[in-house]
């Protein structure tokens, strides 16, 4: 059995013991295990790679600080520091997306500008942000949505499990941040989905680029 899968078998073990704490006991052992998540994610990366990439691990560390942070989602300081981790590490995923959308399909990217646009707007109407959190969520949402349109474009020039994964990542991680803005600024009870969602897309994008490894 290889790493990775050893890896994989004790993330899903930590995952579910940590969603079911989530909703039955929330203390300090399902602190420990949402601490423990990004760095198993990571192991998988690191030993399924072929070619560590950079910002795909910088990516997850910076996930795992803002998981941290998230901790004290209460705290408004927290949670901009929080906001701004997990801002920085999609930014670090569209740096390790960038090298493998070219060339740029540009009818996609057209769409993919006009849809994107839209679809922050929705979404801003739907989260209806407190007024000294609307500039950090527009800026957030606009990240987001550019992962998801580099996503869509690494698929159209990579196919195969390589942009499928990474795209069914972003997806993931539109609909968790979604959640988790509503969970936040609308007091919807959405933690246990937010946090579904949110492993499986940082797991789905990280195998993404595994499978890419494996075609370079």
């Amino acid at each position: 059995m290889d790493l990775k899968l050893i890896f994989m078998i004790i993330l899903g073990v930590v995952s579910v013991f940590y969603l079911i704490l989530l909703v039955k006991k929330p203390g300090i052992i399902q602190f420990v295990l949402k601490g423990c998540l990004m760095p198993l994610v990571l192991s998988v990366y690191i030993f399924g790679t072929n070619k560590i990439l950079l910002p795909v691990v910088l990516a997850l560390v910076f996930a795992w600080i803002g998981d941290i942070l998230l901790l004290k989602i209460s705290n408004l300081l927290c949670f901009r520091l929080g906001l701004a981790s997990f801002l920085i590490g999609h930014l670090c995923y569209i740096v390790a997306m960038f090298a493998f959308t070219q060339p740029f399909n540009v009818p996609v990217l057209a769409v993919c500008a006009v849809v994107a646009v839209s679809l922050g707007v929705i979404l801003y109407k739907l989260v209806q942000p407190v007024k000294e959190m609307k500039i950090p969520v527009i800026a957030y949402e606009t990240i987001i949505l550019t992962m998801g349109i580099f996503a869509l474009q690494l698929f159209v020039a990579q196919g195969s499990y390589f942009g499928a994964f990474v795209l069914a990542g972003s997806v993931c991680f539109v609909v968790s941040d979604t959640l988790l803005a509503l969970a936040t600024f609308r007091q919807k009870p959405y933690n246990l989905f937010v946090m579904i969602t949110y492993i499986a897309a940082q797991l789905l994008i990280t195998l993404g680029f595994v499978y890419g490894s494996l075609k370079v």
